[in-house]
């Protein structure tokens, strides 16, 4: 879904300056242009930031349309929550379906598999009009064709709407699967926890198995594994009958068959020109 091209190298698409996952800082670059039209507060008047929390809540949180539909109802200008955490600007992935054109704004009726979501441009009469005009009359945005949004949720009359500070065509549709890889990993971070780190850099040992974690591995089925890796080389695999020939001091014979069975089905173990031979699936890498 979403390329991530987050060091700020600009190009087509925008650069951010997070470190990827969770959420992007809200500030960005573009080449050489300011964008403005509503990204960032110019100063003067009301920030309703300072009463959320400071620029914090600034930030572009990757979604799906299906996590956007799900969000309450709210009226005023309460804050609105995804995954138990606030949120102000969102970006997503999706087909446009239908385009109504008014004088003062374009709506885009936007679906990406998970739900569908009507996207509000609206003419910015007072920094950036020209530009905003022709990224609504652009033709690479038509019905049929995948987009990339960037706004903020909106309610209104009892319904959903996004109000888009930037929406444009996508032309690598690799974008369409990060951006769903993206949204996941962070749907996942926020309601679950990252990812221990123990459980990611956990070494393997030399018959490729995780070691420090309970991993099933039991000291015949560990036994077994090393009994084919010390082998001679074969590409018919060893015999089981010459495990338990080599075993047999340690393990009976019931244990070691059904110490293959479960490595067989585990992936560890397959079977080659029959059921009595086996080969370690990691032997010729």
């Amino acid at each position: 879904f979403d390329n991530f091209n987050y060091g700020g190298s600009g190009g087509n698409d925008y650069s951010y300056g997070g470190t990827g996952g969770g959420n992007q800082d809200f500030s960005y670059n573009q080449g050489d242009t300011n964008m403005g039209g509503g990204w960032m507060n110019s100063g003067g008047g009301d920030d309703d930031s300072k009463v959320r929390g400071g620029y914090k809540n600034q930030t572009l949180r990757p979604v799906t349309i299906k996590q956007l539909v799900e969000v309450p109802i709210t009226t005023g200008d309460m804050p609105v929550h995804i995954d138990g955490e606030e949120i102000k600007q969102i970006k997503f992935v999706g087909i446009v379906r239908n385009i109504v054109q008014q004088s003062v704004n374009v709506t885009y009726s936007v679906e990406d598999g998970t739900g569908k979501i009507d996207v509000r441009m609206w003419i910015n009469g007072e920094s950036g009009e020209e530009g905003t005009r022709d990224q609504m009359l652009d033709p690479s945005i038509a019905i049929g064709k995948y987009v990339r949004v960037y706004g903020e949720l909106k309610f209104f009359n009892n319904t959903r709407s996004v109000t888009a500070h930037k929406i444009r065509a996508i032309t690598d549709h690799n974008e369409i699967t990060c951006h769903g890889l993206e949204a996941t990993y962070v749907h996942l971070c926020k309601t679950r926890g990252p990812k221990s780190v123990s459980a990611v850099s956990a070494p393997y040992s030399a018959n490729g198995a995780r070691m420090g974690m309970d991993d099933g591995m039991t000291p015949v089925r560990s036994a077994i594994l090393d009994a084919i890796k010390n082998a001679p080389s074969n590409p018919e695999g060893v015999n089981i009958a010459n495990i338990q020939q080599s075993l047999a001091g340690r393990f009976q014979r019931d244990e070691i068959v059904s110490a293959a069975d479960w490595l067989i089905n585990e992936g560890h173990l397959f079977t080659t020109i029959d059921e009595h031979h086996l080969q370690a699936t990691n032997a010729f890498a």
